[in-house]
């Protein structure tokens, strides 16, 4: 090999080295504009944005996220605001009228977001106006279509002294409020939802009152017509019954059943279907849980089937026997 060879490759080599250098000098900005190519800073109503733009401007956030009272109060960021008609054109209006009223157009802000995998997705949103603010939970299918909203947190619209939301990391849903009472006593209210996909609504599971709330259980079928052959209340007392009412079809009746007893409860509501002349199934898509119920003239025996520990305290069940009790004549 020549002198002159040699002069050339190490130029070569020189001139490959600095390159190479410049290259993974510039390679991870050249990583993050790509990473951030197409990714929507703000969601303007002038804007054009698509579904997957409005869900991934929301953070993400790892699981447990709690949104407190406190929360709602800080400030937000202005340049963060999403515009009502975008906001308005994936979450219904109807969901934001129910708590704020007609012709009042809160301003919206992004708090977070998570995935449960292969299921669905949970946004955070704080809605404002005024003193009055609330925290929502809406869930969107793997697909990204809107399922359903759900109020967290309110502030300015009830006396509380102390509220907050979580979704913890097996997706339960947990709402909390107290009130302090004249005496100086601390009442409070602590739900918990699951999202239900084969009945596309947050369904209660557990409710946690303390003694001086639960006194009255408050029946959510109550007034419901019960002109069906096994409708009625079955009652061993006020806090231990099964309430059966007229469904949308003959065959599906809507069962209410709440009890308490050595310390742990359960409470379960929704539609159950006769499977024989005497004896109905309640089964929902998508949950383990199965309680059967079979009816007599005087009585019903309730019996869980299948798992329902979302429904009830782990100590305890869905079981028993219940009396039928004596419906009021009519006058």
């Amino acid at each position: 090999m020549s002198g002159g060879d040699v002069l050339l490759l190490s130029v070569n080599a020189y001139v490959s080295t600095r390159f190479m250098k410049k290259y993974f000098f510039w390679l991870p900005f050249l990583l993050l504009i790509i990473a951030c190519k197409g990714k929507k800073t703000s969601l303007q109503d002038n804007e054009t944005v698509t579904i997957e733009e409005f869900i991934e401007f929301f953070p993400e956030t790892p699981l447990p996220i709690r949104i407190a009272d406190t929360t709602l109060v800080r400030k937000s960021t202005d340049s963060l605001q999403i515009g009502y008609k975008i906001f308005t054109q994936f979450i219904p209006d109807s969901l934001i009228k129910k708590d704020f009223g007609k012709g009042v157009t809160p301003r919206i802000f992004p708090l977070g977001r998570t995935k449960e995998k292969d299921k669905e997705s949970y946004l955070f949103i704080k809605a404002t106006t005024g003193t009055r603010r609330i925290a929502y939970l809406a869930t969107f299918s793997d697909k990204n279509e809107f399922l359903q909203m759900l109020p967290l947190v309110k502030t300015g619209f009830d006396s509380y002294s102390s509220a907050y939301g979580v979704l913890d990391k097996k997706f339960q849903i947990t709402t909390y409020h107290e009130k302090k009472r004249a005496n100086n006593e601390t009442s409070f209210k602590r739900n918990v939802y699951i999202y239900n996909s084969g009945a596309n609504e947050f369904t209660l599971i557990l409710t946690e009152p303390n003694e001086e709330i639960i006194e009255n259980v408050i029946n959510p079928i109550d007034t419901f017509s019960t002109r069906n052959k096994f409708s009625g209340d079955y009652v061993k007392d006020k806090k231990n019954f099964i309430s059966v009412r007229d469904g949308r079809h003959a065959n599906e009746p809507m069962i209410f059943v709440h009890f308490e007893k050595n310390d742990c409860r359960g409470e379960l509501k929704g539609a159950a279907r006769l499977v024989s002349a005497n004896t109905a199934i309640f089964k929902e898509s998508g949950n383990p849980c199965e309680l059967e119920f079979t009816f007599s003239n005087s009585q019903v025996v309730m019996k869980e089937t299948g798992g329902c520990g979302s429904y009830r305290d782990f100590k305890c069940f869905f079981e028993g026997t219940y009396p039928k009790k004596k419906a009021a004549k009519k006058k």
